[in-house]
């Protein structure tokens, strides 16, 4: 069986619970008999709930150079101008910007996408 994914509104793999991940991945590479069933299971504990997905902005208090990394690894666009302003303007020029922070978001994607744990349309 296969599936029709968008594969750009996927989360960073490493950010799925652990709970989650494992039991999933029993499924899909085969390594327990009962995987199937456990993940059903699991599945039925959150069945039903509220999905009350409060959006956590502690990551919001860091240093201006982490947000950035941040948003780019979680593809976050809702902040990126005020960011990017706010670093600039500390900066001595736009270059620095370039070379620092978005920089090192972009190390961080790329070690994410050589290690098979985000796909190209989320780089």
């Amino acid at each position: 069986t296969m599936g029709i994914v968008n594969a750009g509104q996927l989360g960073v793999y490493e950010d799925l619970p652990a709970q989650l991940r494992e039991a999933v991945e029993d499924v899909v590479l085969d390594r327990r008999r009962d995987a199937g069933e456990r993940l059903v299971d699991l599945a039925q504990t959150v069945k039903g709930r509220a999905r009350e997905q409060a959006q956590d902005l502690a990551w919001r208090e860091w240093p201006v150079e982490r947000r950035i990394e941040h948003a780019l690894v979680h593809g976050i666009s809702e902040f990126i101008v005020e960011d990017t302003e706010q670093a600039r303007s500390a900066a001595t020029d736009a270059v620095e910007v370039i070379e620092g922070p978005l920089m090192a978001g972009m190390n961080v994607v790329g070690e994410l996408f050589g290690q098979g744990k985000m796909f190209l349309p989320q780089v």
